[in-house]
Order: C-alpha cells, then structure tokens, then sequence
C-alpha cells in the first residue's frame, strides 16, 4: 500500500508506516524538518513541499495528515486547494485519514496558560515541553496560537504557532465540496464514537470512484 504523509514533520510516523511493510513517503513545507527526518530515517522518503501544491505523479492509496498539521492551512482557499490536491493524488476508492484539531472546547476554554506537557531525558540534557494556547479570532473562523517554551537545562526557547481549528459541520462542509464520502468520524485512534467535547476528530475519507 502506498501512503503519503502530508505535513510529516521529522518523519516518525513514515517509519512507522515503513516498519509495518507500506510503502510511505512524506512531505513537509519546512526544509529544516525535512533534514531532520532525512538524517534520521535515511531508508525513508521525503520530499520538501507544501500540502496544497504537491503532486505524487502517481495515484496513491492512502493519504494522512496527522498530528494537527492539517490545522496548519488557515484560510478556505489554502483547504480547499489542499482537500483538491488528496483527490486527484488518489486512486479511485482511495483512503484519507485527517486527524484535525475540534473547535467546540477551544472556544469554551479561550485561554489556557503555559504549563509542563512533557519532560525528556537525552545523553546529558534534561528537555522540559511547556505548552498553552489563546483564541485569537472566533467568528466565522476559528483561530488559536499555541504557545511551546522548551526547557533544555538552563537554555529555554519559545516557539509560536497560528492555527486553525474547526466544527466537525464545517470540516465536513469543506470535504463534501469534493469527490469524498465521509466514512468514519472518531475521537482518537482506537476508534472511539467523536463526542463534541474531543480535542480532536479523525476523519476517514473514501474517495468515490466516479
């Protein structure tokens, strides 16, 4: 089976497709993650190029954006040229996995501050992930940036994102514009029914063979 991971960052999930007997390859706007990934997992293909601009040059089976990064495309011409780009990459019947960001609770939230998510230990460094994030526009879109301060030993870096999120309708809205049937909608990867109140929706797309 043949995948395509758009917006795969440093490739962790390609080597795991890879280690499964896939055939994946992964694409990222970001030229310094793609030499990361490229260094890491040098079995591996990756390719540096936008979600909303890339062509296969040949039909795929599967595509996946995993890991919010499909959040990334803010406006509806970046969505809809990006949605566009997964149907004609498919074969007909083909399969597309989107693990998106959910609106409902970030809008309820707002704000959240800064705080630890995660603490790694590697050779002599001891590495802090802290993460919070802000609403910065709820009306007919919804916007948050998320904030990350990394703690590594006495050195901290800061780093800012700007995404989108979304109402399962209006994802959906924007998928049904194209050659897609909206096969499964869930909350997390061990298939569990998608409740309005998830951080996330996982959305299996089939594309229709005609």
């Amino acid at each position: 089976m043949s995948i395509l991971d758009m917006g795969c960052g440093t490739g962790e999930h390609v080597r795991y497709f890879q280690s499964l007997g896939y055939r994946p390859k992964g694409i990222d706007s970001s030229s310094k993650m793609i030499e990361v990934a490229k260094k890491r997992y040098s079995h591996c293909k990756f390719d540096v190029s936008p979600m909303q601009s890339y062509q296969s040059g040949a039909l795929l089976d599967c595509v996946v954006s995993l890991f919010g990064s499909f959040n990334y495309l803010l406006t509806n011409e970046e969505i809809d040229a990006t949605l566009k780009l997964i149907e004609q990459n498919l074969k007909p019947a083909g399969l597309a996995i989107l693990e998106v960001w959910n609106a409902e609770p970030l809008r309820a939230i707002k704000r959240k501050p800064i705080s630890p998510v995660a603490q790694i230990k590697s050779q002599n460094a001891t590495i802090q992930r802290n993460r919070g994030f802000r609403l910065v526009r709820a009306d007919t879109s919804t916007m948050v940036e998320v904030n990350y301060i990394y703690q590594i030993n006495t050195k901290e870096v800061r780093d800012k994102h700007v995404m989108r999120v979304f109402y399962l309708p209006e994802i959906e809205k924007m998928i049904l514009r194209h050659k897609f049937e909206i096969m499964h909608v869930y909350s997390g990867f061990n298939e569990s029914k998608f409740k309005n109140s998830a951080g996330r929706m996982i959305l299996v797309l089939k594309k229709k063979s005609s």
